[in-house]
């Protein structure tokens, strides 16, 4: 099945704690940023088994750009051991 479009997951550090914003939603606050990380690349596996071409992006510090952390297809998805 072709991409649809693309979406980005970005995880972002704010003083509340970390979000995961995509298309106009927020997701969180979370207390960390694996808890954070994993649930936008969750987020990101379920867009992309819909059609969805998704990265997910990480914002080290705030002004800082965005560098991917993992793309649908590219990587594997994360299983628990």
């Amino acid at each position: 099945m072709p991409s649809r479009t693309e979406l980005a997951f970005c995880v972002v550090n704010t003083h509340g704690g970390w979000l995961v914003h995509a298309d106009g939603y927020v997701y969180g606050p979370y207390r960390s940023f694996a808890i954070a990380l994993s649930s936008a690349v969750h987020e990101a596996q379920a867009a992309g088994l819909l059609g969805f071409a998704s990265v997910v992006l990480i914002q080290a510090a705030t002004g800082q750009p965005y560098t991917a952390e993992w793309t649908y297809g590219h990587n594997p998805y994360p299983t628990l051991t």
